[in-house]
């Protein structure tokens, strides 16, 4: 350590630059293969970097990040040596993103290189003369390459440089220290506590607050705030909202939450009869892998979009019966500790776009249609994107200013917080273009209905696809017909949680592409459980696309907890290797009803009265479900039939076109 060359670090003259800290750094590649690397930055890096960037803040340090990611999707604008290393980040790519520990505020300045030295491809340097920085504190990955060049450049060109030694990593110990001993000429390196320490020694607050402006004293600006969230057993989101600088305490004990939110109906009426009432305390737990934050959109006025998944837990730790994030968390647990399976899902959801303006309506699936939206689509798909939702497509739907979004296959969870995301930053971009969008099933009683198609295939722990079987009938395997089987088995009471509300049966018709009896049927719409098309020109990968397709849900149901109970009723069928009765390849509505019955087909239920009666009287698909959800799941749902009972249709499609 040489403090001669800084004697000290004045924070008007003093950038912080945080080098290469970018989702790319903690994918499960680097954590697989390079787990001391990982374990540094997530461990200690990023712990340390934050404190530092809180005080920097706290003085009005200028906080600046430079990042590796390409100007174009293909990448012809990086360097040769990146081309011949294969370094790729793409345009807009979740892997560009800063690590959300440590992400930028709104009004930092962010630089995206491409190349390994910051100095080299961005306008650094004409930057911080222009803000008359000439102290610049580095911190970043790796230690031995684009830190390295950022060090000596920022030496050569004249710059008082301070490297934090334990905010810095590369992939080995050994390599980090010889990059530290070889650039150390060219810069003061201090670890955290030591650059805290001179920090406070140099700018002691008490003092620099005194010296703040009387006009300074008395203005302020948007404070960062991060939602702790959870969608609940009706799939609407809910939460609190903390300052964001306090985020890493409540990572560890999570904020307050009420036993009796879970029994608040569409309606937002707490069911009475629900076993809380005034009583207990639970915590929302955040899962920090699954932050979204979305720092900007159409509207520049508005703030970020920061929220963070949370499981539901007791004040002891103990995940709470009622979470479905919990459950489904288990569910998964179960397939892959017992049957040795994972599973691949992805949600597709519809939805409808109710401009503030009448639009002029067009073709259905047309060009015309997309275009009409086209900003709506550009901002949304990028949002989705940063999200790390992974959007496949967006098109246009058969219904007027009806749209659907579909995105990659995930594992469950992963799959159920995308379902989420989906809709909530639906919702949030379009509130930024003065529009609002429904998910609900049905928007008006002439209209066509958005549902919710749920993918879904199996692999063994090697990845090998368990639903497909090249050598029987339809590539159905066996595994494939008894969890198939074991769904339609419980649909009829399935559809009180994927179909959930009373609008929810006036778009399970037959006739309407969203099936209306329960069958397996091949490339078949009509069926509740689809065996989906694949591109059989590409032999070697019919394997993996194979998948099935379960219909009757919609966006009023909780993710979580349908994708939970889908997997309940799959499993049965596994445990129970129940056999189909048959698999159709017409619409089963224009069989007879005798020929429907030698088939074993039977219609989906009404409406949702008789959809709750089946799930209340099916002692085998209840064993799955904790008492204290399935008594709170009753309460609201009856309570919800008892607030809409006087409803015509018209007017219940508008009543939850509104809440969804």
């Amino acid at each position: 350590m040489n403090l001669e060359r800084i004697k000290s670090i004045p924070a008007s003259k003093t950038t912080i630059l945080l080098v290469d800290v970018q989702n790319s750094e903690i994918d499960n590649e680097h954590k697989d293969k390079l787990p001391w690397y990982y374990k540094q930055i997530t461990k200690v890096c990023l712990p340390n970097m934050k404190r530092i960037i809180d005080i920097g803040r706290s003085l009005d340090m200028e906080i600046m990040y430079t990042t590796i990611e390409s100007l174009t999707s293909n990448g012809r604008d990086r360097s040769l040596d990146h081309k011949l290393s294969n370094i790729f980040i793409p345009k807009d790519s979740y892997f560009g993103q800063v690590i959300d520990d440590v992400a930028p505020h709104d009004d930092d300045i962010w630089l995206k290189k491409t190349s390994s030295g910051v100095f080299n491809s961005t306008n650094i340097d004409y930057l911080l003369r222009n803000l008359q920085r000439n102290y610049l504190v580095i911190m970043g990955f790796l230690t031995d390459q684009c830190v390295d060049m950022a060090v000596r450049d920022a030496a050569d060109k004249g710059y008082y440089v301070i490297c934090i030694d334990d905010a810095c990593a590369t992939h080995t110990k050994q390599r980090h220290d010889n990059a530290l001993n070889a650039f150390k000429g060219y810069c003061t390196i201090l670890n955290t506590e030591q650059f805290i320490q001179k920090v406070q020694e140099c700018n002691v607050m008490s003092d620099n607050v005194n010296e703040i402006s009387a006009d300074k004293k008395h203005s302020i600006n948007a404070m960062s705030l991060t939602t702790l969230v959870t969608t609940d057993l009706i799939g609407i989101t809910r939460g609190r909202s903390i300052p964001t600088y306090d985020l890493d305490k409540y990572y560890h004990t999570g904020c307050g939450w009420v036993p009796a939110d879970s029994a608040l109906t569409p309606q937002d009426i707490i069911a009475d009869s629900n076993r809380w009432g005034s009583h207990g305390d639970l915590r929302l737990l955040p899962d920090r892998n699954s932050r979204v934050r979305i720092t900007n959109g159409p509207d520049p006025k508005s703030t970020p979009l920061d929220y963070i998944h949370c499981d539901i837990v007791e004040t002891d730790g103990q995940t709470w019966d009622c979470c479905p994030r919990g459950l489904l968390k288990k569910e998964m647990e179960y397939y892959e500790k017992e049957f040795g399976m994972k599973i691949n899902v992805a949600f597709e959801h519809e939805f409808t776009l109710l401009a503030k303006h009448d639009s002029i309506a067009q073709p259905s699936f047309s060009l015309r249609s997309q275009r009409q939206q086209s900003e709506f689509s550009s901002w949304l798909m990028a949002s989705l994107q940063v999200a790390n939702v992974q959007p496949e497509m967006f098109l246009s739907e058969y219904g007027q200013d009806q749209y659907e979004v579909t995105c990659h296959p995930s594992d469950p969870l992963t799959a159920a917080d995308r379902a989420v995301n989906i809709r909530e930053i639906t919702r949030d971009i379009a509130r930024q273009l003065d529009s609002t969008v429904s998910f609900s099933s049905l928007t008006s009683i002439n209209g066509i209905g958005n549902g919710v198609h749920l993918h879904i295939s199996i692999d063994d722990l090697n990845g090998k696809p368990l639903f497909y079987d090249e050598n029987r009938p339809f590539n159905l395997s066996t595994i494939g017909e008894y969890w198939s089987a074991g769904v339609l088995h419980h649909i009829g009471s399935l559809c009180a949680i994927t179909a959930p509300t009373p609008v929810s049966y006036l778009r399970l018709k037959p006739h309407h592409w969203s099936s209306a009896y329960s069958c397996v049927g091949y490339r078949n719409r009509e069926a509740a459980i689809r065996i989906c098309p694949t591109v059989d020109f590409d032999e070697k990968t019919i394997p993996k696309q194979f998948n099935l397709e379960y219909r009757p849900m919609d966006g009023t149901s909780s993710p979580h907890l349908s994708l939970a109970s889908i997997l309940f009723a799959g499993r049965y069928g596994i445990e129970n290797k129940l056999e189909l009765t048959s698999i159709i390849t017409m619409d089963p509505h224009l069989l007879d009803e005798n020929e429907r019955k030698q088939k074993g087909i039977l219609p989906l239920p009404s409406n949702l009265k008789t959809a709750l009666g089946n799930l209340k009287n099916n002692q085998q698909f209840r064993e799955y479900l904790p008492v204290a959800l399935m008594e709170t799941y009753f309460a609201v749902k009856y309570k919800e039939l008892s607030l809409t009972k006087q409803y015509d249709d018209e007017t219940l499609c508008q009543h939850y076109s509104r809440i969804y």
